[in-house]
């Protein structure tokens, strides 16, 4: 997307081309800098875990953030009374909700506001909407109304709508021509689509419509806020562990604990033979320097209210939860 929009930008051969986005952005994660070595691209971080809470809550991104280093990016390329698009810095990206910070979200004013910043600043606005079900549910506002400050978004299929694959970029139709043709570039198109197309829709008849499905969105995001607001109350997950956020924001959290992978596992396991219930699927050790770290924790997991877990009953979610964090306690 960056670089599609990197094509539409005023920038000079003389500058490096560039976007900017969040330091737990899924391009500098989990994608094998194929910005870089695919399109010639650089990323500029900004980075928000120095600002972390206790610690371990590291904050989404916010319109201070952004303006600060917009302002480092204009004294570095001697641009402080022009737009800094015209330095090759084409996009923003910004991530609905933070799946790396356990789905929090931005400030809708700030969300705002950044991309009237960019406006000013000549440089393209686009929303890493994988999940933009679950962030419009934590907003209280339409699919519609997420998508209005933005000049192109990203929307995932099989995450929150469960098709077998599949996802959509959408922009203006300009933009949407140039992407088809970096699709075949990229060797991305298919000889049929079909299969997943079907699946998109029913998915998005299902869990966005609602249409056969038990729960919507803000259903899983109201019993992930009741459920952990017990679990902080009625158990003593407070001695051994947190919750990133400590209150969700969407329907996604993180469970951070002071016990080694090996001791958490165990203790889920002994909570699965004696409740049936199996309180996570796959952990996660936290390594020095990361976030957490320093506070004694050794764990964590990501844990997601959907349509299955979600119809178990509050009471079994906290009676399995007592049992996790008193074995917990005694490791």
């Amino acid at each position: 997307k960056e670089h599609i929009h990197l094509d539409d930008s005023k920038s000079n051969e003389n500058y490096k081309m560039r976007f900017a986005c969040h330091h737990t952005s899924h391009l500098l994660l989990w994608e094998e800098q194929s910005y870089s070595k695919l399109v010639g691209m650089e990323a500029v971080e900004i980075e928000t875990k120095s600002d972390a809470v206790d610690g371990l809550r590291a904050p989404p991104l916010s319109l201070c953030h952004v303006d600060s280093v917009f302002k480092k990016e204009k004294e570095r390329y001697n641009q402080e009374s022009g737009h800094l698009g015209d330095t090759g810095l084409s996009t923003l990206i910004i991530e609905l909700p933070h799946r790396e910070l356990g789905g929090k979200l931005p400030s809708w004013n700030d969300v705002v506001s950044i991309g009237e910043l960019c406006k000013k600043e000549n440089i393209k606005y686009h929303c890493d909407g994988a999940r933009i079900f679950e962030a419009s549910a934590g907003y209280g506002k339409s699919v519609s109304d997420l998508a209005e400050p933005f000049d192109s978004i990203y929307i995932s299929f099989y995450k929150g709508l469960g098709s077998i694959s599949g996802a959509m970029l959408m922009g203006k139709k300009d933009f949407c021509d140039e992407a088809r043709v970096w699709l075949t570039r990229f060797g991305g198109n298919l000889y049929t689509l079909l299969p997943y197309a079907a699946s998109c829709w029913r998915g998005y008849r299902r869990h966005a419509l609602g249409e056969g499905s038990t729960m919507t969105f803000a259903n899983k995001f109201d019993k992930l806020k009741r459920v952990t607001e017990m679990i902080k109350t009625e158990t003593v997950l407070s001695d051994i562990g947190a919750f990133d956020p400590c209150t969700p924001e969407t329907n996604m959290v993180r469970v951070y604990l002071k016990r080694s992978v090996d001791q958490c596992e165990s203790a889920r396991d002994g909570v699965v033979q004696s409740c049936g219930m199996k309180v996570f699927s796959r952990i996660r050790s936290v390594e020095a320097p990361g976030l957490g770290y320093s506070e004694g924790f050794r764990a964590m997991f990501e844990w997601t209210m959907g349509e299955a877990n979600g119809a178990i009953d509050d009471e079994k979610f906290i009676h399995a939860w007592k049992e996790f964090c008193s074995r917990l306690e005694c490791m």
